[in-house]
């Protein structure tokens, strides 16, 4: 929080005239704080050694800047493309899937509503930041190639879990760049049809059948709000697993 103020007076920045105003002073402090904890020049460097190693990892990143793993996945992300010639795409999502902050420039098809908004809408079910938050990869990194209607994408998902709730922070490329770094030989593979609502949206066809109108939940707020154009009839609510759960509990 101080360098960002410090980033607001060094930019000169005074009351926002509007909101679009308001994120732009928010973008460029945030960026100012990157910058100052980890400096371009030296961060180049070390990502292009190891780029060349094919070891690319946000993790080294951050133990080398004493950064945390949220800012060092923002500046690899800021820097990636321009200086190492690598698309990326990065999510940061809570233990329910919801998006809370988001990039793409590799084409990972994310959910968005009818203005484009991806924040505060969920993650498909499929993608590693979901699979991570239930695996066994609590302390370490979670790999995972996942093919989706616009291609193959490789992500790592590193779970924050001093957050509460825990937050999931995850980092990738598509397939073509993943041969650049570390974990690109993992085992773990996953398929989305999202946007299509049959693949995680909705609850399988049979419990459809069987819990159509019977299973009526009451969402957070907090899940309500965040989501700018809810589409769902009960806004916030997994359906797919409160379905399950239901019928899991049935005689």
């Amino acid at each position: 929080m101080i360098l960002q103020a410090i980033g607001h007076a060094a930019m000169g920045h005074t009351e926002p005239v509007d909101f679009v105003d308001f994120l732009r002073q928010r973008l460029e402090a945030n960026y100012f704080a990157g910058a100052v904890l980890i400096p371009e020049a030296p961060a180049v460097e070390f990502l292009l050694a190891a780029k060349e190693r094919r070891d690319l990892s946000v993790g080294d990143l951050k133990e080398l800047f004493y950064a945390s793993y949220e800012m060092a996945a923002h500046r690899f992300t800021n820097l990636a493309t321009k200086h190492l010639s690598i698309p990326v795409h990065f999510l940061r999502t809570d233990e329910e899937g919801i998006i809370r902050r988001s990039y793409e420039n590799d084409h990972l098809p994310l959910p968005t509503d009818a203005n484009g908004i991806v924040d505060g809408h969920r993650a498909c079910k499929e993608f590693a930041a979901r699979k991570a938050i239930r695996s066994e990869y609590a302390y370490d990194i979670y790999y995972q190639y996942t093919d989706t209607p616009e291609g193959t994408f490789w992500s790592s998902a590193h779970i924050e879990a001093d957050r509460t709730p825990p937050h999931v922070i995850t980092v990738g490329t598509d397939f073509e760049h993943a041969r650049w770094f570390r974990g690109r030989g993992t085992d773990h593979h996953a398929v989305s049809q999202c946007p299509a609502a049959e693949c995680c949206s909705l609850p399988p066809p049979e419990l459809r059948r069987e819990w159509d109108a019977r299973v009526w939940p009451v969402p957070k707020s907090v899940s309500h709000l965040l989501a700018a154009l809810p589409i769902d009839a009960f806004p916030g609510v997994d359906m797919h697993d409160a379905v399950t759960f239901v019928d899991g509990l049935a005689p």
